[in-house]
């Protein structure tokens, strides 16, 4: 019933989310060049890799980066119609999918309880052996700021880990339920070639009874952060180095159950909410990482 009344009032709903985020994502940003030759990423989930950096990924698999994605959880706690043996084997199946649409080279599942991960010490052995023999020059994670436990846990494990490794590769936070405020953005990617493999990417993950629209809508709306021609998918990090990741990290970790303060920015429809429910809150939590205080 709820899928039937957004489909019927999405004519009206549109044109007002074009015309609110085109102006709300305008900036003077330029596109990162991706000259990274070892890329490391941390999904919590299956599908979390795509909807977050996807396109990211598959450019730089096109610069001719290696590339390794880690996929931390089982995924039994996805919202799915399917038993929980049958979705952890699909999962993975569609993980597997997802890797040879990307071309992904290295991919591992460390099959963490889903909605219960954890920075444990096993857990960091694990990671640092991987880092070690990766020696990324760039780890993507999930932001810090996130709706789902598992999505904060990864950043957790990631920090933990770091401190236990000779390697400083830089960080790029990505988003995947809770959108960055736009002034914390500071790393575009241009996704435009390959917007239509990361489009197929989504399309993988049918054991899940979720919209995705509204995750590839985002990407065409903050476009507008970039004044380059031709640029007209985007995605989007906040790229810091590893020690002011860790304070940043810190100073926030634990202090606020965001599920109470924000809506998941999966459907076109509900964009507008998702983006904007509780911002200035979310500004401020982002102020407060960085040591400050807000006005908002």
């Amino acid at each position: 019933m709820k899928r039937k009344i957004l489909q019927s009032i999405s004519p009206i709903i549109h044109p007002i989310t074009d015309l609110v985020l085109e102006r709300y994502y305008k900036g003077q940003l330029e596109c990162a060049p991706l000259k990274e030759e070892r890329v490391l990423l941390l999904a919590p989930h299956v599908d979390d890799e795509t909807i977050g950096a996807g396109g990211t990924i598959h450019q730089h698999i096109r610069s001719g980066a290696e590339t390794t994605v880690i996929f931390l959880t089982n995924g039994a706690g996805s919202v799915s119609d399917l038993d929980q043996s049958e979705l952890i084997e699909r999962r993975r199946k569609e993980a597997y999918n997802v890797q040879e649409l990307l071309g992904i080279q290295d991919i591992r599942f460390f099959d963490e309880p889903d909605g219960a991960l954890a920075s444990t010490s096993s857990l960091q052995a694990r990671l640092k052996q991987v880092i070690e023999e990766v020696q990324p020059d760039v780890v993507y994670a999930p932001v810090f700021v996130d709706c789902h436990s598992d999505h904060i846990e990864t950043g957790h494990l990631l920090r933990d880990t770091l401190e236990q490794v000779p390697q400083s590769p830089k960080v790029r936070l990505y988003e995947i339920n809770t959108a960055l405020p736009k002034e914390e953005i500071n790393c575009v990617v241009d996704i435009t070639k390959s917007f239509d493999v990361k489009t197929g990417a989504v399309d993988i993950f049918k054991s899940q009874t979720i919209d995705f629209d509204g995750f590839l809508a985002l990407a065409r709306y903050k476009s507008r952060l970039v004044e380059q021609p031709n640029v007209e998918v985007v995605e989007t990090f906040l790229e810091l180095d590893q020690e002011t990741f860790t304070k940043r990290f810190d100073a926030v970790y634990g202090q606020y159950a965001y599920s109470e303060y924000f809506k998941q920015v999966n459907k076109a429809a509900t964009l507008l909410l998702a983006l904007f429910k509780n911002l200035s809150f979310k500004q401020r939590v982002y102020q407060e990482s960085k040591g400050g205080t807000s006005s908002s």
